[in-house]
């Protein structure tokens, strides 16, 4: 019997969209930071001096730019 368990499923999930579900983000603040740090450091992207990222808290509304 072949088992599929949730870490299998998250993972295929990400794989066939290239998408994070919410449940993988563990520090959102932290995700962000890596996102950032990728978008300056692409070849591909000639203006990268204002890049800005930003955490949205579905709990109370809040907006927190991070730095």
């Amino acid at each position: 019997m072949l088992t599929f368990t949730d870490d299998d499923f998250k993972a295929q999930v990400e794989q066939d969209t290239g998408l994070r579900p919410p449940w993988s983000f563990r520090d959102p603040a932290e995700d962000v930071r890596q996102s950032i740090a990728r978008i300056r450091a692409s070849p591909f992207l000639p203006h990268k001096d204002q890049v800005r990222g930003f955490v949205y808290s579905v709990t109370d509304g809040s907006l927190s730019e991070v730095s």
